[in-house]
């Protein structure tokens, strides 16, 4: 089931500002408007295709860096800053 975001959030509000990992597969996210939310990845790379995958490996997680808003990893792989936010609104934990 997929939420979608307050009608009153924008697309450039959902870009993410700053990032600090946290853990091992845990990011803590300010968004652009202010929001803050940690998310846990725990399980994330369990699924997909092999760019993903690869984000099961803690090292690997751990070069998670912001391209233009979007976290984004040396393999190509990247997250949508819209989609972090519905994450965030869905207490995401995977």
């Amino acid at each position: 089931m997929t939420t979608a975001l307050p009608e009153t959030v924008s697309l450039e509000a959902c870009e993410v500002a700053s990032l600090r990992l946290t853990g091992p597969h845990r990011v803590s996210l300010h968004f652009r408007d202010g929001y803050v939310a940690e998310l846990d990845f725990s399980s994330y790379g369990d699924e997909g295709g092999p760019l993903r995958r690869a984000l099961s490996d803690p090292e690997t997680f751990a070069l998670v860096f912001l391209s233009y808003g979007i976290l984004s990893w040396p393999n190509g792989y990247d997250i949508a800053p819209e989609t972090l936010r519905r994450y965030a609104h869905q207490g995401y934990v995977g």
